[in-house]
């Protein structure tokens, strides 16, 4: 079996998609909940119905109809199925068809699944209400139920894999052998009695023709009761027909109340954000009012041209610098001529020399007194500069928050949480309107239930007497046939001794040879199929772990048991990634064996519903070896692991948005 295409239309979160699968691995990639499982579910649904599904919850909520159209191909014919959901009352499926090389058949639900388990050669449970085992053991398993066989008592998971392996034919044999046993046990207790009652017959037989006289009479008398009872609970069936219109239209109105207290609830919610907003910026005006007055207080007289002075007044100070400077060479150069010769060439200086020595020294003092004032008055300036320029920025910081404040004050939330009260109000009315009409509801209950116990007793009273009407039936029906009997028999007890004796020759042979055989042919196949488990099973599960140390195999119950680290383990002891690991190897192996005995199945069809959940970016990339070790021809992968895109063969990305899921190819 070979999936080619699927088309969904109003399928759950789906309104209406298409989507193509070829050879190799397909990816159905998205996040949690985007309907990606969806696509397996109705790939499921397409070919087997809604098994124990509800309609309702396949028919994608708001819609009236719905349908699922799957193309595929098994061992070479082309096929499509179409099966198509309606909501009036209730939802329900509608009546579908096959197309099979291009004729079409049409068929009802049930029909329907009849025919595509004989198309699949699935020997299973055509009920609709059944689940295909094959299909879910061996091609799809959905994601909660990947390690639930683990988990199942040993008895329960070989009885299931004796269906999934069809060997579950062989315990339906020997159920059937037990029917026969017992029909034979049965068949040698009533020749047994038949033997020993023959003195009794002749005076049974006037006992039942006394009897069947009072038998006719009392006939007669229920069949007119019935006929009264009959037309009573027609009469109460129509008033519950006309109550039951009632009630509907009232829990039309009763669903309708919990959304308007939820849309009242949302109002009150928007009204206490604005309030708790209004509070909070009242709050915030107060802060920024109250850091003004700080920042106000921080503010000094200082003039705005104190770097200009500064300026002017560094200026002076480096130029009586210099001056100082050149009056102290001029005092050291006069202090050299105190002698009245010059030091370098020795000749005689002219005028008064202490006079002119005394000047200098003067115009040095005078020069210093000068220059310390030009330094005071810099270091001034530079206190003057600094000050200012810490005043302009709480200056600059008292003016963001005035700004700051403005803006607040110019956000009113007063109109917006005045009209939301108001809005609260008329809905509020409107809410009452509607309960008070619903208010009528519980007296039209009281008065169906009424109606409905009425109608019930009814029934009872028709039922009552349908049965000692079927009684009645049943002995006339009985009296006459031990009328009849007791005329024959006589003449048959010669051959009930004989049938007696084959009887129990039969049985014997069933029980002392038959069965045995049976029990025998059963344990040596699924021995055999054992073996070629545990080694697939094994195989897999050693690609899957990341550690060396956990070893398994299975028991003759097909039960995993563990070793790890040469200890035994119970599986659930495992890590999740390691659960994981040991649910998808099971699962694998028992693909690989279930397809060896399904013709169907011989191109291993293999849908995986995340399959890898806790498993490490290690064991992701060994999805790539597993799968190819499984030869599976089409792989359909479920997963929100975006690594596993390295592998896959055709990618496609699941979105859901405002509640309808999209199928994007990638």
């Amino acid at each position: 079996m070979k999936l080619e295409s699927l088309e969904l239309e109003n399928i759950r979160s789906y309104a209406q998609t298409s989507i193509d699968f070829q050879d190799g691995v397909t990816l159905l990639e998205g996040d949690v909940g985007s309907g990606k499982s969806t696509v397996l579910y109705a790939i499921e649904f397409a070919l087997f119905g809604l098994g124990d599904l509800k309609a309702g919850h396949v028919l994608r909520h708001g819609t009236d109809v719905g349908s699922v159209e799957l193309a595929l191909d098994v061992n070479g014919k082309k096929i499509r199925i179409h099966r198509a959901l309606e909501r009036k009352k209730t939802a329900k499926q509608l009546p579908g068809w096959i197309e099979e090389d291009g004729l079409r058949t049409e068929y009802s639900p049930e029909e329907l699944k009849v025919q595509v388990l004989k198309l699949l050669e699935f020997r299973e449970n055509p009920s609709p209400k059944a689940t295909s085992c094959i299909f879910r053991y061996a091609v799809f398993t959905p994601q909660e139920q990947m390690k639930e066989i683990l988990g199942l008592k040993p008895e329960e998971r070989l009885q299931t894999l004796r269906k999934a392996f069809g060997v579950e034919e062989y315990k339906t044999a020997q159920e059937h052998t037990a029917l026969v046993q017992r029909f034979y046990r049965e068949k040698t207790r009533e020749h047994q009695g038949a033997l020993l009652d023959l003195p009794e017959w002749l005076d049974k037989k006037n006992r039942l023709e006394e009897k069947k006289q009072g038998q006719k009479r009392q006939t007669a008398q229920t069949k007119d009761a019935l006929l009264q009872a009959g037309r009573r609970l027609e009469d109460a069936q129509r008033k519950i027909d006309e109550l039951e219109k009632q009630a509907l239209a009232l829990e039309k109105v009763g669903a309708e109340l919990p959304l308007w207290e939820s849309r009242i609830r949302d109002l009150e919610n928007q009204i206490q954000n604005l309030e708790r907003q209004k509070k909070e910026s009242e709050k915030q005006r107060l802060e920024i009012d109250q850091k003004i007055a700080e920042l106000a207080g921080r503010l000094q007289s200082i003039p705005e041209n104190a770097a200009q002075e500064l300026g002017e007044a560094e200026k002076t100070f480096y130029r009586m610098q210099s001056e100082l400077g050149a009056a102290q060479q001029k005092a050291k150069e006069f202090a050299q001529l105190q002698n009245g010769a010059c030091p370098t060439c020795g000749q005689k200086i002219q005028g008064s020399l202490a006079e002119r020595v005394a000047h200098a020294q003067e115009e040095l003092l005078a020069k210093t007194r000068q220059c310390e004032a030009a330094k005071n008055a810099y270091q001034e300036a530079r206190r003057l500069r600094d000050a200012w320029l810490e005043q302009k920025n709480v200056q600059d910081r008292q003016n963001d928050l005035e700004a700051q404040r403005e803006r607040l004050s110019q956000h009113d939330l007063e109109p917006d949480i005045q009209r939301l009260q108001n809005q609260r109000l008329e809905w509020q009315a409107q809410r009452n309107a509607k309960a008070q009409d619903f208010a009528a509801f519980r007296d039209v209950q009281n008065q169906r239930e009424n109606a409905r116990k009425a109608r019930d007793a009814e029934r009872e009273e028709e039922s009552r007497l349908q049965q000692i009407q079927a009684r009645l039936d049943a002995e006339a029906r009985n009296l006459e046939e031990q009328l009849a009997e007791a005329e024959r028999v006589i003449h048959e007890k010669t051959a009930t001794q004989k049938e007696l004796e084959a009887t129990k020759r039969k049985a014997a042979w069933l029980e002392e040879h038959f069965q045995p055989a049976l029990s025998q042919i059963e344990q040596h196949v699924l021995r055999h199929i054992n073996d070629e488990f545990n080694h697939a099973f094994r195989k897999h599960l050693t690609t899957l772990l990341e550690s060396p140390d956990v070893d398994a195999e299975v028991d003759d119950a097909f039960t995993p048991q563990i070793q790890q680290q040469g200890y035994e383990q119970d599986w659930t002891a495992l890590s999740g990634g390691e659960k994981s690991a040991l649910a998808l190897a099971y699962r694998l192996a028992l693909n690989q064996l279930v397809r060896q005995t399904t013709p169907s199945l011989q191109n291993n069809l293999l849908m995986l519903d995340e399959p890898t959940d806790g498993f490490s970016k290690e064991q992701l990339s060994r999805m790539r070896d597993t799968l190819n070790a499984v030869g599976a021809k089409q792989v359909i992968l479920v997963s929100h692991e975006r690594e596993l895109e390295a592998f896959c063969d055709q990618v496609y990305l699941v979105q859901k948005q405002d509640g309808r899921s999209t199928v994007k190819a990638l």
